[in-house]
């Protein structure tokens, strides 16, 4: 008898022990929800109050755009037999993610066509294809979803992007552009590397990569990115977050694909911006 009554108390414990874990968990979910929505809602205030880019000539500038629909092509760097880097995840898995949900809430506005480089993200496809495939669809603005990398036991973390370098036809639509997706991932927390976030890569005789801040506005002629050079539209590569940082990778998909929805309605001047959560439940 005393035997029973000792296994029930253990059984009533081990119920109320479960029921206080499950509810602290529950806590935290919903702490980090809050958190995470007040981030979009500060982005989204952000990016709508935004003032306008200014040009080499220190004029202000926007672009120039029509009535939409407007034609934005979202290309998942690396994939298929390309990993890209590997880190905590694989940078062709988190292009994906990040496109996939990126595409998703441009489909949910009528504002936009959201297209992309090839059929699936499982397909391989040289930076070279993938161009000639988005320059066959007539795009308005390109933007190009890559993760950065480091060495073992670096700390290295932050968003930085490359827009179309100066001298070329769409610099200062894709300079703008860039701004903009700079400030709305600084403004959803991430941290920007180098000057705003916004930098040049070109790539030398040797096939090297050359890394300049935006303050070099020299017009060079070596090239940079095969889908910044070979598609006929603004367009920015964005290197989202580092994949050697666990953290930052699992929050960056998140900040980046509500981070460039609106940096797409302000480029298009769409004043009202609204960000919905990656999380939210179709309904």
């Amino acid at each position: 008898m005393a035997k029973r009554y000792s296994n029930a108390a253990h059984s009533k414990r081990r119920k109320q022990t479960s029921h206080v874990l499950k509810n602290t968990v529950i806590l935290l979910f919903c702490a980090v929800g809050i958190w995470f929505g007040s981030s979009l809602w500060h982005a989204a205030l952000t990016l709508q109050t935004a003032q306008p880019a200014e040009s080499i000539a220190g004029e202000e500038f926007r672009p120039q755009v029509g009535d939409p629909p407007y034609r934005v092509v979202i290309d998942a760097g690396h994939g298929g037999a390309d990993p890209g880097a590997r880190g905590v995840i694989e940078e062709k898995d988190m292009t994906a993610a990040t496109a996939s949900e990126l595409i998703r809430l441009l489909q949910q506005d009528s504002n936009f066509i959201p297209l992309q480089t090839r059929d699936s993200f499982d397909e391989t496809a040289t930076p070279a294809q993938r161009a000639a495939r988005a320059d066959e669809q007539a795009p308005q603005l390109l933007l190009s979803i890559h993760g950065n990398s480091a060495a073992n036991g670096s700390t290295a973390s932050g968003f930085e992007c490359y827009p179309a370098v100066p001298g070329r036809t769409w610099h200062q639509e894709s300079f703008y552009f860039a701004q903009l997706l700079a400030k709305g991932m600084q403004a959803a927390g991430a941290s920007l590397r180098g000057r705003g976030g916004v930098r040049y890569i070109y790539y030398l005789e040797n096939d090297q990569k050359q890394l300049v801040e935006s303050t070099h506005t020299e017009v060079r002629s070596e090239r940079s990115f095969t889908l910044l050079e070979d598609v006929n539209c603004p367009a920015v590569l964005a290197e989202q977050c580092f994949v050697t940082h666990l953290l930052r990778s699992n929050l960056c998909i998140l900040w980046h694909t509500a981070a460039g929805r609106a940096a797409c309605r302000v480029h298009f001047k769409l004043k009202s911006i609204s960000i919905a959560s990656p999380r939210e439940k179709k309904q």
